[in-house]
């Protein structure tokens, strides 16, 4: 038999009536709808492999000129979002190409936005006015409204791996865009001067991941940090070289902030809340904020860059991070 709708009208429905049709809304009625217990992420973890997306790296070559688009990247959209150009919750991310003699406009805006170096040899990224070459795992960083551009001078197609904060700074509504000219003969002028605040080369990170001290998971990390702070390598973004040892399982770990990681090397198995993915070179896969993560190396070790919100939440207080 089936159960009678209940017809009982709570006391205050009335109240509740008269205060929404002027405008109000009672707390009482509301306050847990606004206070959440717990953060709950809109995504679940996504992977994009390689191996998919290379082929396409090739079709849009061919096919985009690269003199009739601002930018030719491919974005990683996690279809979490609906259709949004969002690859998890703060961050995008994608992969650019250029073929030889590529000249990307300059433009500017209040994002900010990283460059790792994937297969990029012989591109070169222009950072209000410093040449910036693109080697093997070198991050170079465009900084809010920098002015920046890249150019392919190899005699070969370049790729490499982006991320920005787009959605957090739409989500603020503060994003301003400053579109620069093909012809601006002043932009093109190269300066080979101090780039220790743009780029953190390859090499070098590499060292310090031989030389960072294991956990006691047997995962070493190392922090891309400003030189002249010591904090985070942008106010809004916190990058990360992590080192996976072989069969060794990072520890279990979950935090407020959102991530986007890149196998730089080797290949291995994440489990990230109720999914697990099997990973390989060059792939990208997300860990959404809130969400429980353990990473594993299987072959041989494996290196994965990591970039982040971190500081964000950081900056308003609002970072945990729980250990399994």
């Amino acid at each position: 038999m089936a159960k009678l709708a209940s017809t009982v009208q709570r006391p205050d429905a009335a109240l509740i009536a008269a205060l929404e049709s002027a405008n109000f809304h009672p707390l009482w009625d509301r306050y847990k709808r606004i206070t959440p217990i717990t953060p709950h992420a809109k995504d679940a973890p996504f992977l994009w492999r390689w191996r998919d997306l290379e082929p396409l790296t090739a079709r849009a070559a061919a096919e985009v000129p690269i003199d009739d688009v601002e930018r030719r990247a491919m974005i990683l959209a996690n279809p979490a979002f609906g259709g949004a150009t969002v690859t998890t919750s703060n961050l995008i991310a994608a992969f650019t190409v250029l073929e030889p003699g590529d000249h990307a406009v300059p433009h500017r805006h209040t994002a900010a936005a990283i460059r790792f170096s994937t297969r990029a040899e012989g591109a070169v990224t222009i950072v209000n006015g410093r040449k910036l070459a693109m080697r093997p795992g070198d991050l170079i960083l465009t900084p809010p409204l920098c002015w920046h551009g890249h150019i392919n001078q190899s005699d070969h197609r370049t790729i490499w791996f982006d991320a920005a904060n787009m959605p957090l700074i739409n989500t603020l509504d503060a994003s301003f865009f400053e579109p620069g000219r093909r012809d601006d003969v002043e932009f093109w002028k190269m300066d080979e001067g101090d780039e220790s605040g743009y780029r953190h080369p390859g090499e070098v990170t590499r060292r310090r991941l031989d030389a960072a001290p294991p956990g006691a998971d047997a995962t070493r990390t190392v922090r891309y940090v400003d030189p002249l702070t010591g904090g985070s390598v942008m106010p809004t973004l916190d990058c990360y070289a992590v080192r996976l040892a072989r069969g060794a399982e990072s520890r279990r770990k979950r935090t407020t902030h959102n991530a986007v990681c890149l196998v730089v090397e080797g290949e291995g198995r994440s489990t990230i809340g109720e999914q697990s993915f099997e990973w390989s070179r060059h792939d990208v896969f997300t860990v959404p904020h809130w969400t429980w993560a353990s990473h594993q190396a299987r072959s041989g070790d494996a290196d994965l860059f990591v970039v982040t919100d971190r500081a964000v939440y950081e900056r308003l207080e609002l970072l945990r991070e729980e250990l399994g």
